[in-house]
């Protein structure tokens, strides 16, 4: 891992700003903010970003740095039994980067479907146009188009991995600044409309009366974890390919600011647009139902009957969430196959096929009929309960040995001004961190059991085996790793000797 290193400090901003942007701050932040009193949910979340996302962030790149190893090897040198934790991250990242990969293909099947959905919109209902992707793209067999165009995700996504840091750097040049370009430009056609002035109020004046509801607090500080990239192994691995002479806070500041803006930006172009187009009833928390249900709806109508400006909008709006998908993709295998290269000692090209290959196989459910129950149930488990385990146990692994390790020294080893003071630094990852992921686990167990019954999202207990299988899988392969691969490798030694 030592070899590879970030060429230049905007390439390792870049890349880590495209790692922490995503579809959850292009889809689900604009949902929540709808759902949960808009200015105030910004308020909570900023706030939270600042006390806890942004230490977080600087422990986890500043660790990445000094150890020059991925999230296994950082957790082994604060604590030798906590290897397991860092391999069960970086495998929970694999189990996301396929659910982002299946959603890539569904984005390129959009863009490819959005001119024909537009053209033929007029003579549509709103809801025909809403759930055109599920009836007419999807279909009640498996999708040929969707299939291919999850190939062709994983085709991208392989060159991008197989090339390392460099190339991480140079994509994220693409796939950070143009779709930040693209949602600029739809968000100006948002505020044209005549109640963007009603929209943009509904987004930033604060609901207070909402403060007292306890979903707001929990999905605010819940969206920064799962926001900015952090507990998923990605940070330090970016951190391992950061040259000495780099400013962590400074860098980190930047990080969180960035994806900050994204999320703002994002919102302004859903509350404008869907308000401006009379569809803001239909603003939903989900991110699947307002990537490919809301968003049709109000595309098809940005720009009234004019099908070829409404078709422009559709194909860069789409792009704009291919990119985001692509890079974070990207970044969630990067987390794991650097480590499994180093562990395994097998060329990082070779390694990136097999992933892709393995990868693009299972990531074909998502082209049958029952990709949106796979989809959510697994979402659900790898995004929520597994980084939140995962983030509880890393907490307590780096309050602990925070002070050990000098990671307050390694963040501002190279500052010259503002530095991470150390008593806000600690305080926040050895309490205020894993108190509030505790409250969040906790939440989310007592929601599951007593408010769903046990039947998440209305799924009853049978069909969430798979997402309790990818849990098992996850949580596993830490020890699998630590132990089966040590065994695993003597054997090929003596066999090479035979």
């Amino acid at each position: 891992m030592a070899q590879e290193k970030f060429k230049s400090r905007s390439g390792f901003i870049l890349a880590s700003v495209g790692a922490a942007v995503g579809l959850g701050n292009a889809l689900r932040f604009p949902g929540l903010c709808a759902k949960y009193g808009g200015g105030t949910f910004l308020l909570i979340y900023f706030v939270a970003l600042v006390i806890m996302g942004v230490p977080i962030l600087n422990a986890e790149i500043a660790l990445g740095r000094k150890i020059r190893g991925g999230a296994p090897k950082c957790m082994a040198s604060l604590n030798k039994r906590a290897e397991p934790l860092g391999w069960a991250s970086c495998f929970n990242s694999l189990i996301v980067a396929i659910i982002y990969a299946g959603l890539l293909g569904w984005i390129i099947a959009m863009v490819v479907k959005i001119v024909p959905l537009c053209a033929s919109s007029q003579v549509m209902s709103k809801d025909e146009v809403g759930g055109y992707f599920f009836t007419e793209v999807m279909g009640k067999n498996v999708s040929a188009l969707v299939a291919a165009c999850i190939i062709a995700a994983w085709v991208i996504m392989f060159f991008c991995l197989r090339g390392g840091a460099n190339t991480l750097s140079k994509t994220a040049k693409f796939t950070v600044i143009i779709p930040i370009i693209l949602l600029t430009f739809m968000a100006g056609r948002g505020l044209m409309y005549s109640n963007s002035g009603e929209a943009l109020k509904k987004l930033f004046v604060p609901d207070f009366s909402a403060l007292g509801n306890a979903e707001l607090w929990l999905n605010a500080l819940g969206q920064v974890f799962f926001s900015l990239s952090i507990l998923v192994g990605i940070m330090p691995a970016y951190g391992g390919y950061l040259p000495d002479g780099a400013n962590i806070f400074r860098d980190s500041i930047i990080i969180a600011a960035a994806d900050f803006f994204v999320s703002v930006l994002s919102s302004v172009v859903l509350f404008t647009t869907l308000y401006g187009c009379g569809l803001q009833s239909d603003l939903s928390q989900s991110g699947i139902v307002t990537a490919f249900v809301v968003y049709p709806a109000a595309i098809t109508v940005a720009f009234g009957e004019n099908v070829v400006l409404n078709s422009i909008v559709g194909i860069l709006f789409y792009s704009s969430l291919a990119m985001m998908a692509a890079q974070s993709s990207v970044s969630m295998l990067e987390a794991a196959a650097n480590p499994l290269s180093e562990k395994l000692k097998i060329p990082k090209k070779k390694l990136a096929a097999v992933i892709a290959c393995i990868g693009a196989a299972v990531c074909l459910v998502f082209a049958t009929p029952i990709a949106q129950t796979v989809l959510d149930v697994c979402d659900h488990f790898a995004n929520y309960f597994n980084i939140l385990f995962l983030g509880i146990a890393e907490c307590v692994i780096l309050g602990r040995g925070a002070k050990k390790a000098g990671l307050v020294e390694e963040i501002n080893r190279f500052t010259k001004k503002t530095k991470m003071p150390e008593k806000v630094f600690i305080f926040s990852i050895k309490f205020l961190c894993p108190t509030v992921l505790i409250f969040l686990t906790g939440w989310g167990i007592y929601h599951l059991i007593f408010i769903e019954r046990g039947q998440y999202n209305g799924y009853p207990v049978w069909a969430q085996i798979i997402g309790w299988l990818a849990s098992a899988v996850v949580f596993s392969s830490g020890f699998l790793v630590k132990i089966k691969l040590p065994k695993f490798k003597k054997l090929k030694r003596q066999s090479e000797n035979i």
